[in-house]
């Protein structure tokens, strides 16, 4: 949907994506490290224009660039099934070489638990992607449940796990990842200035 909400800190702001997001988003979501491990996307820049256009105008689904304060794209972040209490997080896809996990996410929670007054937020991951669940339990989400042959991707079928988190369980890992985005932010700017100053030849490192 259509929205204003924005965050900013850590040397990082969220801002609504746009529809001139798409070549980046297409370009970020075909990286070999992407692919197979989250859901299916526009294969190319017409198809997510199209996919975007439809976002505008779906109630509830907030979807986010993460950039940097002089506004080079570092990659995508969404909240979606936003009811009075509940939400599911998801599609984080960050450029590799950006340690901008930890401080993206710190905005994204902290803006809808404080500004948007949800108490439980869900999440799912592909059974086989062991770094996103990785990071779903430092972020303290508790995992619930597998589903079998629950998604296709990539023209094959996959589990996913899903996970659950109240505001207690954010409040206990809340400090200690501020302690990190404040350790990422050093590491930002010096990438951003180094972006700037030579571009993205020679900067991209595969996980």
């Amino acid at each position: 949907m259509r929205h204003s909400l924005t965050a900013q800190g850590y040397g990082l702001r969220l801002r609504p994506v746009r529809l001139d997001d798409a070549p980046f988003i297409v370009w970020l979501r075909n990286l070999d490290f992407v692919k197979g491990r989250v859901g299916d996307s526009a294969a190319d820049v017409p198809g997510q224009e199209r996919w975007l256009n439809r976002y505008f105008e779906r109630e509830g689904d907030y979807y986010f660039i993460a950039e940097t304060l002089n506004e080079i794209s570092l990659g995508t972040y969404g909240i979606y099934d936003l009811n009075e209490t509940s939400a599911e997080i998801g599609r984080l896809v960050i450029r590799p070489e950006v340690p901008a996990g930890t401080p993206a996410t710190l905005l994204l929670i902290d803006l809808f638990y404080e500004q948007m007054g949800i108490t439980h937020l869900r999440g799912r991951a592909v059974a086989g992607n062991h770094r996103a669940r990785s990071l779903f339990r430092r972020l303290g989400f508790n995992e619930v449940k597998v589903e079998h042959a629950a998604q296709v991707i990539g023209g094959r079928a996959v589990d996913m796990v899903l996970v659950s988190q109240v505001t207690e369980d954010w409040l206990r890992v809340r400090e200690i990842l501020i302690t990190e985005a404040q350790q990422a932010e050093t590491w930002i700017r010096e990438w951003a200035q180094a972006y700037l100053k030579c571009g993205s030849q020679g900067l991209v490192a595969e996980i």
